[in-house]
């Protein structure tokens, strides 16, 4: 259940997921607020959905980031419902526990629309998700919403994990909830985290940089409670932009690390690009199933190759996002986890 930006790199990549992977993966696409208001940016948003998603694929909209119009009667989460409504894609609304009554109504329409099916995400980028504070509420989201539980995905969200240190702490966070929702009939439960940093322009050039997925080490500790995965691509958690023109680089998923890749570019000399990817193509990391691994995976060996333009920051993204995803599930599966299984 990777939790990804709605922005070009991240679109570009769930475009090109094979129909194998489709079943296996259930995106939530958080709406990135921009200067054009909430109303503009949720059009713009169910706009990109309709020219990307692979069909059959099933998403999550998540409108936290977006602040709620000031004038008229639009409403983002609703607007953004009834256009994949009428294009036939299927979506899950997401709802939070401190959403206003407003939110939640947008949230029962959107679910009433796509088939009554919702994501409860508890936690945030300021506070740990609350077993307590969440019992609490469903009795008040069972009677503004509806709220099925059986019918309910619920993600426990630690969002940043950085470190040994930040593992200890919320880990104990993750059983106890967890604890508590088997006492529900949840369609399923997940476990998210994010361990990208805000920035990779402090490491060095010229030589892949290997980056602990702290993410995946708070997967692996309480995969016994039988919960799935998730985590923020290749990305940190936050809403944070990209640099403007930034250094040609990649962010490059390995069964334990990320390998950041970070190539300086002299004006006089063809795209650094090619020479990254293939350095990139001749590593140990490189998987043995080679381009063949998926579609971003396929443009990589090309740039080794000479082939195509050098792209840009959309494109790299797009291109490591692809192959994170296809790392992310194979990983899963070959891990011997029995709970891989197909999103409604």
């Amino acid at each position: 259940m990777p939790i990804l930006k709605g922005r070009e790199g991240e679109f570009r990549a769930i475009a090109h997921l094979p129909a194998a992977l489709v079943r296996h993966v259930l995106p939530i696409l958080e709406v990135v607020p921009t200067a054009n208001g909430p109303t503009k940016d949720a059009y713009r948003f169910g706009k990109q959905v309709c020219e990307s998603a692979p069909a059959e694929l099933t998403i999550a909209v998540d409108v936290r980031h977006l602040p709620d119009p000031t004038d008229g009667v639009r409403r983002p989460l609703r607007d953004i419902a009834d256009d994949l409504s009428a294009w036939g894609i299927p979506m899950l609304p997401v709802l939070h526990l401190y959403d206003t009554a407003a939110r939640l109504a947008d949230v029962r329409h959107a679910a009433d629309l796509h088939g009554g099916h919702t994501i409860l995400r508890l936690g945030s980028d300021i506070r740990d998700p609350d077993d307590e504070e969440a019992e609490e509420a469903l009795d008040r989201l069972r009677n503004q919403i509806g709220l099925t539980i059986e019918h309910c995905h619920l993600v426990l969200d630690v969002f940043e994990v950085r470190s040994e240190r930040d593992l200890t702490r919320v880990e104990p966070v993750v059983r106890k909830c967890v604890s508590w929702a088997q006492r529900y009939p949840w369609r399923s439960v997940t476990v998210a985290a994010g361990a990208m940093p805000e920035s990779v322009s402090h490491l060095p050039v010229h030589t892949p940089t290997p980056l602990r997925r702290w993410d995946l080490q708070l997967w692996q500790r309480v995969q016994d409670l039988g919960i799935q995965y998730a985590d923020y691509g290749i990305a940190h958690p936050g809403t944070t932009g990209a640099a403007w023109r930034p250094m040609p680089s990649l962010r490059y998923t390995d069964d334990e690390l990320w390998w950041i890749y970070r190539w300086p570019q002299n004006e006089a000399d063809k795209p650094a690009m090619y020479d990254l990817c293939k350095a990139l193509v001749a590593s140990d990391h490189w998987p043995p199933q080679g381009r063949d691994f998926s579609w971003g995976d396929h443009q990589i060996a090309a740039r080794a190759d000479g082939l195509g333009g050098p792209g840009n920051a959309a494109n790299w993204r797009a291109w490591t996002t692809s192959h994170h995803l296809a790392q992310v599930i194979d990983q899963i599966g070959r891990s011997g986890y029995t709970n891989l299984r197909s999103h409604p």
